[in-house]
């Protein structure tokens, strides 16, 4: 089944480690729809040019690598560029729902701390809002492509999303398969809860078309889950962790100390990219 993508574009670079992610992670190309999609400043001049214009020449060149790089065809990859009225986080969000794109794709730099406290980051505007999508956030990409899933398993709906979401992209794309985790707390859970979850996960995977030959399972004991996320994600050099995540509102500490693990995973994580789902 085809999926439709919103890969979101700006001038700081950073889109390049979407679009750099989604070439090397589809084996059939034209199972991927993408619209690009760019946000420009209300009124002023940008760089010698006004900033429409300037959103239209990086969508064209965006566009132009990837017909180039041989990730989609050009009938497969539509431009959308819009003046911002709420901030570009809004922007997103909003075309985001409007669109039922199947993912949104935002390209991340590593960000100073104080980007992050004061929420300059578009990344991480966009983590906190009320949304039905889920999101991919693609840093830096490596040399050498990676592969597979880590995908995190927790209690409530946002789990559920996530697995179906995994479940849908890599119907069709059999070159990546998924590790489930959970990370076990004794205080808090006992084993048979865990094995609930693979259950639960691996029979809406497999509903998506998954064998279950592509998928395994990994316990790990430890209280920080977000330390443990991480250190599995180095051992198994995976191309991106899938977590769910609860929405609710943001209060005055989490500002400073997050204390969500997919906020954690979103300003730590490294080497592979962070799939959110709500």
């Amino acid at each position: 089944m085809e999926k439709h993508l919103l890969v979101c574009v700006s001038d700081d670079g950073a889109a390049a480690y979407s679009v750099r992610f989604i070439r090397d992670f589809f084996d059939s190309p034209c199972d991927v729809r993408v619209t690009l999609f760019h946000v420009s400043p209300q009124a002023g001049e940008w760089g010698g040019q006004k900033p429409a214009q300037k959103g239209k020449a990086l969508l064209e060149k965006t566009r132009k690598w990837f017909v180039d790089n041989g990730a989609c065809k050009e009938d497969d990859i539509k431009l959308k560029s819009v003046i911002s009225r709420g901030g570009i986080a809004k922007e997103i969000v909003q075309e985001g729902h409007k669109g039922m794109y199947d993912a949104v794709v935002l390209g991340r730099q590593t960000a100073f701390l104080f980007e992050e406290l004061f929420d300059y980051s578009v990344s991480h505007r966009v983590i906190w809002e009320d949304i039905n999508f889920p999101l991919w956030f693609c840093k830096s990409p490596q040399e050498i492509p990676k592969k597979d899933i880590l995908l995190c398993l927790g209690d409530g709906e946002p789990t559920k999303r996530i697995v179906d979401h995994v479940g849908f992209i890599l119907n069709g794309n059999p070159s990546h398969n998924v590790t489930l985790l959970h990370v076990h707390n004794a205080k808090e859970s006992s084993v048979e809860d865990s094995k609930k979850m693979f259950s639960a996960a691996h029979d809406i995977l497999v509903a998506n078309g998954l064998e279950g030959s592509r998928i395994t399972e990994r316990i790990l004991e430890n209280g920080n889950v977000d330390k443990a996320i991480q250190e599995e994600c180095a051992r198994g050099h995976y191309a991106a962790v899938a977590i769910g995540r609860e929405h609710h509102n943001k209060t005055a500490k989490e500002k400073l100390l997050p204390n969500s693990i997919s906020v954690k995973l979103l300003r730590k994580l490294e080497g592979a990219a962070l799939w959110i789902s709500k």
